[in-house]
């Protein structure tokens, strides 16, 4: 802890943090103080976290298949300040400001001078900045790296069952993040056991800590849990469905790797491009070859901070592995902190070569840091009042439709939005169903195809958001169709009133008379 108090109180770091803050708030806001409307699936825990606060049980009233940290720490926000719109731009800056905290503060054991800054600044710059949303993935990264932080000077038994303790909490917000964190500590000190002779019986009970400290948190959470919506219905969403049918989702298969190529402006998409390729050839690669040199140089080269930069790897590969499965791109830019860390150290100027590296990485993080809040202040806008307040919008097709959606809604009306999530918070809507997207594949389940039809008859839900992307199915054998059910339904009782041109292809659909 004194070490994350001395990091934040360093007048360099006090700078980046500063720095960071006016960035992401250039990012979240408009000057000079209205949020902008953005994020792919912070809408969806947003409108759980609704429906928490509306009295509704997670789980048993509406489907969801992580623990909730993501929809408790919303709901505590809502609960202080109401539900506004504001909130999920805060939290993103909190989170961004955050994460850069914690990279400087373990950057700082492993190298010295103006470089301590360099890998938050490029996490900033590239990784966070081009997924703005904060969604539980970087609840869950924030609360790895902290454990990281307080194992990476020294490891005492108060420590190793704190950093298990924030496992624990990581493991509430992403299941899978944080189990790759325990386990990739796990090896770590068995390795350092090994490699520092400490004996079998610190090693027990160093992993003995770890495990109670995940448990403290985790089993009084699970017991509630079960205690609240039943046990057969919290395995089914919390171990079940994870495991048989989330992979069914195109975005949660192999499938998706190098998939995405990243939406920036015209005159940016080449070195985007280059970051992009840049940022998929670091994972895992970078902790592969910090392998292959400590097994050659830690022998010759002593001082060298091998323990931290082993902590660091084994941690980080374990996180890269938590996502190889389902590695799109917002999942990477989730777990590339150490990865940058270690990048920074393996680069270090010590050539000609080295020494331009590293300049074209400074100049290129600070260039994106600049004008990637350029863009947003001086581009395209359009402004909404909505029931939780004025919001902005930064792409007009986005815009005509959340306003269109305005005049032709009331807050507190049914309403339901077939593919995402993102109309119900802001415009103050209710989801009769208990899923807040659905699929065209076998990761909507029948019976859950089923809830919405009946829900859509039973509350007689006047308009209903379709999308194109719903028509073609993938992954489903030929001749089926998931959604017919859903289909049949809308075109007996619905007819199209207006069509969409933004990314989503959605179109209108209201109930007849």
């Amino acid at each position: 802890m004194r070490n994350l108090l001395r990091t934040f109180a360093n007048r360099p770091v006090a700078f980046l943090l500063v720095g960071g803050f006016a960035c992401l708030f250039l990012q979240a806001f408009l000057l000079p103080y209205t949020p902008i409307y953005q994020g792919d699936t912070i809408p969806i825990f947003l409108l759980e976290a609704r429906r928490m606060l509306e009295g509704e049980v997670m789980y048993r009233d509406f489907f969801e298949f992580t623990l909730p940290g993501i929809q408790a720490v919303c709901l505590f926000l809502f609960q202080l300040f109401g539900v506004r719109a504001w909130i999920s731009a805060a939290m993103l800056i909190v989170l961004g400001v955050s994460l850069a905290w914690l990279g400087a503060a373990l950057s700082r054991q492993v190298l010295k001078g103006k470089l301590v800054l360099l890998p938050s600044l490029l996490f900033l710059a590239f990784p966070f900045s081009s997924e703005l949303d904060p969604t539980h993935h970087w609840y869950s990264t924030l609360t790895v790296m902290a454990a990281l932080a307080l194992l990476i000077e020294t490891r005492s038994l108060p420590r190793i069952v704190a950093a298990g303790a924030l496992c624990g909490l990581a493991t509430v917000f992403t299941q899978n993040r944080g189990a790759a964190a325990i386990l990739g500590i796990a090896i770590f000190l068995l390795w350092e056991s090994r490699a520092k002779g400490q004996g079998w019986r610190w090693l027990l009970k160093a992993q003995t800590g770890l495990c109670a400290g995940f448990l403290v948190v985790m089993a009084p959470l699970v017991v509630h849990l079960i205690w609240k919506v039943g046990l057969q219905r919290f395995l089914f969403c919390v171990v079940t469905f994870p495991i048989k049918y989330y992979p069914y989702y195109y975005w949660n298969t192999p499938q998706v790797y190098m998939a995405e190529l990243p939406d920036y402006p015209f005159w940016l998409e080449l070195p985007a491009v280059g970051i992009w390729i840049s940022m998929h050839l670091l994972l895992p690669l970078i902790y592969l070859l910090f392998l292959a040199r400590y097994l050659r140089e830690a022998k010759r080269h002593p001082a060298e901070p091998w323990d931290r930069l082993m902590l660091l790897s084994t941690v980080g590969l374990c996180l890269f592995l938590g996502i190889a499965f389902s590695p799109n791109w917002f999942r990477l830019c989730s777990v590339s902190l150490p990865a940058l860390i270690v990048f920074t150290w393996f680069l270090r100027p010590s050539g000609r070569l080295s020494r331009a590296f590293m300049r074209f990485f400074w100049f290129a993080a600070l260039l994106a840091l600049v004008a990637q809040p350029a863009i947003v202040q001086t581009g395209w806008k359009g402004y909404l009042d909505s029931p939780v307040g004025r919001v902005a919008f930064l792409e007009p097709a986005r815009y005509e439709k959340f306003r269109w959606l305005s005049e032709h809604t009331r807050s507190g009306d049914f309403f339901f939005v077939a593919d995402d999530a993102a109309a119900y918070f802001l415009l103050g809507l209710k989801n009769p169903t208990e899923v807040s997207f659905l699929s065209a594949t076998a990761y909507t389940r029948p019976e859950q195809v089923q809830n919405v039809v009946e829900m859509l008859e039973k509350h007689r839900v006047r308009f209903v958001l379709w999308s194109a992307w719903l028509d073609v199915p993938r992954g489903i054998a030929r001749g089926t169709d998931p959604l017919g059910p859903v289909r049949a339904y809308l075109r007996t009782h619905y007819h199209p009133v207006r069509n969409f041109t933004d990314s989503e292809l959605q179109q209108a659909w209201e109930r007849n008379p």
